[in-house]
């Protein structure tokens, strides 16, 4: 079920960048289709941690052709915010030239209906750039989880859901990814924050130690933005 469930969604995950310079490509993060016109949904703290003149060179990576051997060729294409919300951590980007690319929007489901306990997965492209370095070429990765806790607002006298907790390690460059709901393939929230640790190992170095926590933002808290 699983794997039936990654094969069709994989095409509409984009990779995020940036172009510092005309031979030199910065990935850093992912997100996915939501429409038939080229819209994205993804992490806002992507757009917001870059500089003003990086914004105006964003792309995305997306996916435009796959053989029947399963390889799937990538294409760079200028990607646009369209509008974004700080506080939920969430952006709305649109592809520019989507016609021709194999985008499909993913279906997005309730957040209100999920349960701590659920089967989930998110995909995208952590360490995209590392993987291509290393010779792997382009890495969509998937990543099984359930639904470790829900947390709620504590401000808004509403109290709405406002945090998934999930019990796996978010990377560099996952931010943005859509968590899915296993058992019927709907995006349930937005991958936007992972928890690591300064480490013991090499603390003289800026390497940390990942911790099997992970943080997404309901799918329903974007849902004013479409």
């Amino acid at each position: 079920m699983l794997k039936d469930n990654i094969k069709s969604v994989r095409n509409s995950i984009i990779a995020v960048g940036f172009r510092p310079n005309k031979n030199q490509i910065t990935i850093i993060g992912s997100g996915f289709a939501v429409s038939n016109d080229g819209k994205i949904l993804s992490a806002a703290h992507l757009y917001n941690h870059i500089e003003a003149k990086q914004r105006e060179s964003l792309i995305g990576m997306v996916a435009t052709k796959k053989e029947k051997s399963g390889l799937t060729f990538y294409t760079w294409l200028p990607l646009e915010l369209v509008k974004k919300e700080d506080r939920n951590d969430i952006a709305l980007f649109r592809i520019k030239d989507y016609k021709g690319t194999l985008l499909k929007p993913l279906k997005l489901g309730d957040s209100e209906k999920v349960e701590v306990g659920d089967d989930a997965y998110f995909i995208g492209f952590p360490y995209a750039a590392q993987l291509i370095n290393d010779g792997f070429g382009i890495t969509l990765i998937s990543n099984k989880t359930i639904i470790s806790n829900i947390k709620q607002d504590g401000i808004n006298p509403s109290h709405p859901r406002n945090w998934f907790i999930v019990d796996t390690i978010s990377n560099p460059g996952n931010s943005g990814s859509p968590l899915i709901k296993m058992e019927t393939n709907e995006v349930i929230g937005i991958m936007t924050i992972s928890f690591r640790t300064k480490s013991r190992v090499q603390p003289e170095l800026d390497i940390r130690e990942p911790m099997h926590i992970a943080g997404a933002k309901p799918i329903n808290l974007s849902k004013s933005l479409l």
